[in-house]
């Protein structure tokens, strides 16, 4: 188990005489979803896929509740998540500037066991980057070979299986539900995308 990464020049504004000094960034290998690691943590329990997905909504919703309500959630093993502030300044019917407070995100510090864990994976050098792209023709044919397999698709298996950009991923999608090759349910994250009957 490695982690993949490759050197980058770091820009330099024309005016600086310092010498560029190259960083390394990870390439990433994907974005994995809430189904795939339902079905990995299933593979290793005796837990079903949909057992963990109904643990995992039942987790998101009472986190919410009680985020929502002020508290601070540890998970062992995680992190720890709190609600953050935001103050804004506004302007009341006087004319007269008050400072307003407001909801604004939730913060998560990751634990420090699951940090180690990371920090242990090695390193793998990649010297070039495959950076061909495919033709929409391959990856339509992709798209459809996936949801022959799999009876289904979305967005991101879409990015990830063509290692292409959300837009492009989008309109493939598209250009096959205008073909009639495949119907969209569902909307927002919960899309997806399945062959038309």
């Amino acid at each position: 188990m490695s982690i993949k990464f490759g050197w980058y020049k770091t820009p330099v504004p024309g005016d600086r005489e310092d010498k560029q000094v190259p960083h390394a960034r990870i390439i990433s290998q994907g974005t994995l979803d809430t189904k795939y690691m339902c079905k990995m943590i299933s593979m290793s329990s005796t837990i079903s896929s949909a057992d963990v997905k109904g643990v995992l909504e039942a987790l998101n919703f009472w986190m919410g509740f009680y985020l929502s309500e002020g508290n601070s959630i540890e998970l062992d093993g995680l992190g720890y998540f709190t609600p953050t502030l935001k103050s804004k300044i506004t302007t009341d019917e006087n004319g007269k500037n008050k400072v307003e407070a407001e909801v604004d995100s939730v913060s998560f510090r990751c634990a420090t066991s699951l940090k180690e864990q990371v920090r242990e994976a090695g390193l793998e050098l990649v010297k070039k980057v495959n950076t061909e792209k495919l033709t929409q023709e391959q990856r339509l044919k992709n798209i459809m070979t996936e949801v022959e397999e799999n009876k289904c698709i979305n967005r991101s298996t879409c990015m990830k299986l063509n290692r292409c950009s959300q837009f492009m991923a989008l309109n493939d999608l598209k250009q096959l539900i205008d073909s009639k090759q495949l119907i969209q349910i569902g909307a927002g994250k919960q899309t997806m995308y399945i062959r038309s009957l």
